[in-house]
């Protein structure tokens, strides 16, 4: 796990190596990006599975595997959102995150003639108040109330999922301060 600090953001967070960001004293801050990748036609409530895509872009023999979308147990989640890319439904078809212990922070997006809002949907951030420890850690899923079709099948078709939480910072280490050298005796400055 590595995390970034004050003044090195210099791009955005991977989720595949479980990095993080100490933006406050104390607590770590993750946004874990999944997609499920679509190909065809899934039927209604079939549910997918997003997962954590591997920096290795090509499609077959893949040294680092995809990984799933997961919360840590002892996590407090914030915030999540989802998109569709390529993708279309029937009438007002929804898509919707799922897997979390508190369901008023699983995001869902609802279709407009089969058409999906091109922002997608989030739940809205409120400044902490609402937020949820996940105890036993959870594995997020999508949920599917409709047919989901691939739009232009020459293109690379996905839901998207963001889940953004933190957890309490491990305690202080002998890195994080300057410790003196010992001085044996007899030893003068």
């Amino acid at each position: 796990m590595s995390v970034i600090f004050p003044g090195n953001y210099v791009a955005h967070l991977n989720a595949y190596r479980d990095q993080g960001v100490y933006a406050i004293p104390g607590v770590e801050f993750y946004q874990v990006v999944g997609a499920a990748i679509i190909e065809g036609t899934v039927t209604a409530n079939t549910g997918l599975d997003p997962e954590i895509q591997s920096p290795d872009l090509r499609p077959d023999d893949k040294p680092r595997l995809n990984k799933p979308v997961t919360v840590p147990a002892g996590a407090t989640v914030y915030r999540t959102a989802i998109n569709a890319d390529n993708i279309e439904t029937v009438g007002a078809g929804a898509i919707a995150i799922d897997g979390l212990s508190q369901a008023t922070l699983e995001a869902t997006l609802a279709a407009t003639d089969g058409a999906f809002d091109v922002n997608g949907a989030s739940t809205a951030f409120d400044g902490f108040t609402t937020v949820f420890a996940e105890a036993a850690g959870a594995t997020i899923t999508i949920t599917n109330s409709a047919d989901l079709t691939v739009i232009d099948p020459d293109s690379q078709a996905a839901v998207l999922v963001e889940v953004c939480y933190y957890i309490d910072a491990a305690a202080p280490d002998p890195d994080d301060t300057h410790l003196p050298y010992k001085v044996e005796a007899g030893q003068g400055y």
